[in-house]
């Protein structure tokens, strides 16, 4: 089992094959490791757990509306762009 790969804030990540933003990165990964934002045509917040080989959205997580949330406002425009989007 590898160790989590280093991901910051802002950084793109795949759940399967679900492509997806870093909104938060947790120091404490008891629960969790970070959360995402996700699935552009409804945005939706989950978080996300390292199972040592890939990244799993956590158990017990639906997650929330990321669209209503104005903290993760600048991650759902991220999202919308698309992971190939350069300024």
């Amino acid at each position: 089992m590898a160790g989590r790969p280093e991901i910051k804030v802002g950084d793109w990540i795949y759940v399967g094959q679900t492509a997806c933003v870093v909104a938060m990165v947790h120091q404490d990964t008891t629960l969790c490791d970070c959360m995402v934002v996700s699935h552009p045509d409804k945005p939706t917040n989950s978080d996300v757990v390292w199972n040592g080989e890939n990244w799993e959205f956590a158990p017990g997580d639906f997650g929330g509306y990321a669209d209503r949330n104005p903290f993760l406002q600048h991650f759902v425009a991220q999202l919308k762009r698309g992971p190939h989007w350069r300024p």
